[in-house]
């Protein structure tokens, strides 16, 4: 195709201009000299809503009132983001865009968005402004949020969030969410879409907004439910700021950052401060592929949290004939063939804690295999799916945990949800290949004390697994750990000071052999045999 024709083909561009002209009383023609007038929520919410597909608006300095839109915003309020639509602001705290939503309880505000359908908002750009959220000015039980988009080389660029949270009984809330696909609506995966150089800070803390709350997230749609999944194509969240604002107290179910439904998924770059769960948080939905690289965290409870568990399929009995195990639920299940899920029986039986592997469905039933033979049936009290990454890198990451003697702290959590060992002869990995490398883990500041709870490293259900290079300063002993992995390999980790870490094995306390370590067996080995 020549350069003419592809000229002629792409969509031509139209540029607008919007103003808050407050006191004016010019409506305008929407050019640069004489731009259209936003001064209040309802002129600037009727100018967007009638912007045609591949529009350029141009927003002026000041501060622009939206109802922006959530999933049932009435006729005639709000608005919803096109195709091909840029929106470019004057500049960061310049241009200031603010969520005056009349959501009800129960629903997710945006200032930017648009209703989820098989229609994608493809090569979608917001840049170069402020969203503040107001979660204050929100009624009870709203989630307020900046931005949900789902569209192929779609974009968030240069933004700022900020008042973002949950009221007490709303949803979970998300603050900027690109999503990856939504099979449900037939979008079995979206192309390049991802968010890159914005900064989120909470504000509003001292009023007590509640969690969970993803900030910047990137994969599946909120509520999703599997099957099915939809995976995006090179989705990324790069060079970001996110700083939640729990200098001391994490409670707070807040987590900075969010990927999966991908492949080749990146978050790299980033900067994240005070926040229960740096991220990637991954929840309920998987990643073929994904990357966590060079990214900073400072007072986070856990740095990336690589390993989901979604809600129970229903409660039932099982029962065991030879090698295949049947588990029958009292109403109908969403369990495909290959899906991971972890058994929990009442009273606790060999199967409780149990992954496993499903073979076989009916609308009420599943199979796995197994190799256990010490029980033949137990009452099934909950069966849920388990999420994990087919191959993760993780590597030069460095993450400052807080100075706290109690709690939950592990620098870097790949969690497969099991409680017990491995089948022996049917092993499920929730994880594939996973490499943990060059990465450096700390107490915050430096600042050490002999009381001081949180590790480095907990590595759980890898098929391959690889951890090395990386600087841990933890206090409790074994700060590299791993449970439930195939093929296992540990090289040269190391405390600050230069002393080797070994890899510890929490099902069988075994630590694991090293270079350096096959190396001084080697020569005491050789001085006994010439003795």
């Amino acid at each position: 195709m020549s350069l003419l024709d592809a000229l002629l083909l792409d969509p031509v561009r139209i540029d607008v201009w919007v103003a808050n002209r407050a006191g004016q009383n010019i409506a305008g023609s929407g050019t640069q000299a004489d731009p259209y007038d936003g001064s209040t929520a309802t002129k600037f919410d009727a100018l967007m809503r009638n912007m045609a597909v591949n529009t350029c608006v141009h927003l002026g300095p000041g501060e622009f009132e939206t109802e922006g839109y959530h999933d049932n915003i009435a006729q005639g309020h709000g608005w919803q983001a096109q195709a091909g639509m840029r929106i470019v602001g004057s500049g960061i705290d310049v241009t200031k865009l603010k969520l005056v939503s009349p959501a009800s309880s129960g629903q997710r505000a945006y200032a930017v968005a648009h209703q989820l359908s098989s229609s994608t908002v493809d090569f979608f750009e917001l840049s170069d402004l402020t969203i503040n959220c107001n979660w204050s000015g929100q009624s009870n039980g709203v989630a307020a949020g900046a931005v949900r988009i789902m569209g192929n080389h779609s974009r968030v660029v240069r933004v700022k969030v900020m008042n973002w949270g949950v009221k007490t009984g709303g949803p979970a809330g998300f603050v900027i969410a690109m999503l990856t696909g939504d099979p449900g609506n037939g979008v079995n995966g979206v192309t390049n879409c991802g968010i890159e150089e914005c900064i989120a800070v909470a504000g509003d803390l001292g009023e007590s907004p509640v969690g969970p709350v993803t900030v910047l997230h990137v994969g599946g749609k909120e509520d999703a439910v599997s099957p099915p999944e939809g995976y995006g194509l090179g989705p990324y969240i790069r060079n970001c700021f996110v700083d939640c604002g729990q200098t001391t107290d994490l409670s707070k179910d807040f987590r900075a950052l969010s990927m999966a439904w991908c492949k080749g998924g990146v978050v790299e770059g980033n900067q994240v401060h005070n926040t229960r769960h740096g991220g990637p948080y991954q929840q309920t939905t998987h990643a073929y592929g994904l990357t966590v690289r060079g990214n900073v965290y400072r007072n986070v409870n856990k740095g990336p949290v690589l390993g989901g568990l979604g809600s129970s399929q229903g409660s039932g009995t099982l029962a065991r004939a030879g090698r295949v195990v049947t588990v029958s639920l009292g109403a109908a299940h969403a369990l495909s063939v290959g899906d991971y899920v972890v058994i929990n029986t009442s009273p606790a039986t060999v199967f409780d804690g149990l992954v496993v592997t499903v073979t076989g469905t009916t609308s009420t039933t599943f199979t796995f295999n197994t190799s256990i033979t010490s029980a033949s049936s137990a009452n099934v009290s909950s069966v849920k799916k388990v999420f994990g990454v087919r191959d993760l890198l993780i590597e030069s990451n460095t993450i400052e945990l807080p100075t706290a003697t109690s709690g939950e702290l592990i620098g870097i959590h790949v969690q497969d949800w099991s409680t017990t060992a491995p089948d022996a002869t049917y092993p499920t990995y929730v994880f594939g290949k996973v490499a943990v490398r060059g990465n450096r883990i700390r107490y915050v500041d430096g600042a050490f004390d002999t009381a001081y709870t949180g590790y480095g490293l907990q590595l759980n259900g890898a098929q391959n697994l690889l951890v090395s290079e990386n600087v841990v300063e933890a206090v409790p002993a074994n700060p590299v750990r791993h449970n439930r992995c195939s093929a296992v390999r540990y090289l040269e980790n190391r405390t600050p000071a230069g002393l080797l870490i070994r890899g510890y094995d929490g099902i069988t306390g075994v630590l694991a052999s090293e270079l350096e370590t096959d190396a001084e067996d080697a020569f005491i080995l050789g001085l006994i045999k010439r003795q």
